[in-house]
């Protein structure tokens, strides 16, 4: 969730995919374009997602859209693309932002507001990272979730034979 070392100690098939050979390119021209999307939408910055496609799941492959809001002059606006080189396919979840979002939570976006580029630059100059995971509340959240698997009402053991 947060900014890490996502090839640290990983085989190249456990690394970011846009470090992996050939993928940045993809990535990288996927960025391009919606980029371009976004600066022609009439709304810019806030152009909604688009709804997904089926009733059932909030990821969709191929979604449609004849709401003018959801698309730009040059088609629809994603706020998100996953794409699988091993099936060949991309889809664009339209999922609710997470609360503690260390891109766009309300604290993160606060804290940006009232301090700008410094704020930025104490992200940056931070030694151990976690000034961005501090104020968008995403340290406490994982503290809550440590506590709760510790907690003796949630049993995660595999269950034996004789259960079944």
């Amino acid at each position: 969730v947060a900014p890490e070392n996502s090839t640290k100690n990983r085989t190249l098939d456990q690394q970011c995919t846009v470090t992996r050979p050939g993928l940045a390119p993809i990535a990288s021209s996927m960025a391009v374009e919606l980029m371009v999307s976004l600066l022609h939408h009439e709304l810019k910055q806030d152009a909604p997602a688009p709804p997904p496609l089926a009733k059932t799941s909030s990821y969709s492959p191929t979604v449609q859209s004849s709401d003018e809001n959801v698309s730009s002059p040059l088609g629809l606006m994603p706020h998100q693309i996953r794409g699988s080189i091993v099936t060949y396919t991309m889809m664009t979840p339209t999922v609710p932002a997470f609360r503690c979002c260390t891109g766009c939570c309300d604290p993160i976006v606060d804290a940006y507001k009232l301090e700008g580029f410094n704020f930025v630059q104490k992200v940056c100059a931070c030694i151990n990272g976690s000034l961005l995971e501090d104020v968008a509340g995403l340290t406490d959240f994982r503290a809550e979730a440590t506590a709760m698997m510790e907690d003796d009402n949630l049993d995660w053991d595999e269950a034996s034979d004789e259960e079944f």
